[in-house]
């Protein structure tokens, strides 16, 4: 079952909230709820106290309904954030898979990053511009409200913090550490004066050197959750250098220069001894199922492994097969296969051109291609 749902659309645009999402928004109501501060301002010569937060003047109905109100506003603005991203990217004809809302915050998942250095730049501070513009707008309401209602009242506390939040969210991912949008303007900078893959390696390890920074500042005072922060940033700048490598390098690769032509192919009625011994013999751990002239499905060695030993001996293929199969045209990019096979946590995909199966690459085509482009 998937870990995130679909709830609407927005502008085409999938919008989807994992589950760490759902789980997040009772906790910051909670905080919001029990969020009690003071400050001053001062205008035109003349100083006002604010004192924003709920404390125990308000009743615990109205306290908890503009808590919840907004926590599902500060993550629509993580929406909105995410939407300025896409929204360039979609300018210059990179489509749009979905946007999905997570405990951490939201990602836009796109076909590809470009390799323009101008246009990563552009699409990466759309985001936090429009982090920028809501945290400055929602800070102005609040001082009007405060005005108007109160420095006390719910909605001066609501619009305070939304905008302090926001402006510090625009701050914060302006870092230059992967993921964050700074980590890619960084990049941006560096792919001008050098080649992508170094650029990247270069930007991937400022970003996991903030993240040490980060975990040490977390362990020693920061708290918990500068630690989980860090954690995940180290992971996602490790992840970032890694993918760039593999994928560049197969840029211009298309399927059909390193797919396997010569196919070994089973029935569903073979026996999974059989299919065991053939394994065993040619050193192959998946083989594509053809049934009537027509790609029935694939079995690999995992499938295999699952069925318990003491039913092995009358199991057939078709019983352990996987039917909901991907596959990919010959004339795709090289580059397309990793992507996919790394999505779906996949080794192989059939190659399928006019409906009939020509080929079959699989991750270790891929590697070994890659070997070889990098060495060029």
């Amino acid at each position: 079952m998937s870990s995130a749902f679909q709830i609407g659309r927005i502008a085409g645009i999938p919008i989807r909230l994992h589950i760490t999402f759902l789980a997040i928004i009772p906790f910051v109501a909670y905080i919001f709820s029990t969020f009690t501060q003071s400050t001053s301002i001062s205008l035109l010569g003349e100083v006002y106290s604010l004192s924003y937060g709920f404390g125990a003047v308000e009743p615990p109905a109205a306290r908890w309904a503009y808590s919840f109100a907004f926590a599902i506003l500060l993550f629509l603005c993580v929406a909105l954030h995410e939407l300025g991203h896409s929204f360039v990217a979609m300018r210059y004809g990179i489509k749009i898979r979905s946007i999905t809302l997570y405990i951490f915050g939201g990602v836009a998942s796109m076909e590809d990053i470009p390799r323009d250095p101008g246009m990563e730049a552009r699409m990466a501070v759309a985001g936090p511009g429009v982090s920028g513009i809501i945290g400055a707008g929602s800070t102005l309401l609040s001082v009007q409200s405060a005005f108007l209602l109160g420095g006390a009242h719910p909605l001066t506390t609501l619009l305070w913090t939304l905008g302090v939040i926001n402006i510090v969210l625009m701050i914060f991912n302006l870092l230059p550490a992967f993921p964050m949008d700074g980590g890619r303007v960084l990049r941006a900078w560096l792919a001008s004066r050098m080649p992508y893959v170094e650029a990247t390696r270069q930007a991937a390890n400022i970003g996991k050197l903030f993240a040490i920074v980060m975990g040490f500042l977390g362990l020693f005072g920061g708290g918990i959750l500068l630690v989980i922060v860090a954690i995940f940033v180290y992971i996602a700048a490790s992840d970032e250098e890694r993918s760039t490598a593999i994928v560049v390098p197969l840029e211009g690769v298309k399927v059909r220069d390193i797919m396997s032509r010569e196919l070994r192919v089973v029935s569903p009625e073979t026996t999974l001894p059989e299919i065991m011994n053939l394994m065993f013999r040619e050193k192959h751990r998946g083989y594509p199922v053809m049934e009537g002239g027509r790609l029935a499905g694939i079995v690999t060695i995992s499938d295999v492994q699952k069925v318990p030993e003491d039913r092995r001996a009358t199991a057939v293929v078709g019983d352990v097969m996987v039917k909901a199969i991907y596959v990919i045209e010959p004339n795709s990019d090289a580059a397309e296969a990793m992507k996919k096979m790394m999505e779906r946590q996949i080794r192989r995909l059939p190659v399928m051109e006019d409906g009939q199966l020509v080929g079959i690459v699989s991750r270790s085509d891929l590697l070994r291609a890659i070997e070889i482009c990098s060495g060029w």
